[in-house]
Formats: C-alpha cells, structure tokens, sequence
C-alpha cells in the first residue's frame, strides 16, 4: 500500500491505525459523553484499561486538553 501511494518510511500501518480512532473517536464524542465514546473505543482499540486508552488517545493527539490561554490575557 506504501508503495502504491508513494509514501516513505514515515508512513506506517499505525499510522492509518491512529488516523482512523482519531477520527471515530472524534465523531463517537459528537453523539456521546467522553466516557461512553472512550468505552466503544475500547471495544475496537483493545485497550484492557480505561487508563491506557487515554494515555493512547492523547499520545496520538486524539483528545487534546481545552484551551486555557485565555486565562492568560489581561
């Protein structure tokens, strides 16, 4: 498939893998509560603990932390 794209060494199965619950997990949370999106994820994903799905989500930038820098203005 790499090949047949053009794609270099940068470019990995997890690569897609990681694309793709990203993208799910972000419309699953469209209709859902974090908690219940993360909980189909699991199913999918494998994750054994709740825990380390969300340290995979936010290592694959998947569930970002909200923006506080507004606090920061004067």
């Amino acid at each position: 498939m790499k090949e047949h794209f053009n794609l270099n060494e940068d470019f990995g199965l997890y690569s897609f893998r990681h694309t793709y619950i990203t993208k799910l997990y972000r419309v699953i949370l469209k209709d859902a509560t974090p908690f219940e999106a993360k909980s189909k994820l699991m199913l999918i994903t494998g994750h054994n603990s709740m825990s380390a799905l969300e340290k995979y989500l936010r290592d694959i930038d998947a569930e970002l932390a909200e923006d506080y820098s507004n606090l920061l203005k004067e």
